[in-house]
């Protein structure tokens, strides 16, 4: 089970982490059908930067915290990238309804 957790959150991590790539190099190609294509296109950049703060969460508590002993700075780690996740996902959501 332990392997499953590791190799599943790894993939898993990988992937958010390149669709947040993809995402934030085509930001202005998937805002051009916007009303206000400039606000639209940073929300689109928020949603690829909370992708990736999303793959560092994943990757910390699946497999960092699977393979290795807690201490007080992966705690600290892990509760940055939720913080950093849900202030992108934020600002991400009032953009995007700026954009429309």
């Amino acid at each position: 089970m332990r392997a499953v957790s590791v190799v599943g959150g790894a993939a898993l991590s990988v992937a958010l982490m390149v669709l947040g790539l993809w995402a934030w190099l085509h930001a202005a190609e998937l805002a051009t059908e916007a009303r206000e294509p400039y606000a639209a296109k940073w929300a689109v950049k928020s949603a690829a930067l909370a992708a990736g703060a999303a793959a560092q969460a994943v990757l910390l508590v699946m497999v960092v915290g699977r393979l290795y002993r807690r201490h007080l700075v992966d705690d600290v780690f892990r509760v940055a990238a939720v913080v950093v996740f849900l202030a992108a996902l934020a600002a991400a959501l009032v953009l995007g309804m700026a954009g429309r």
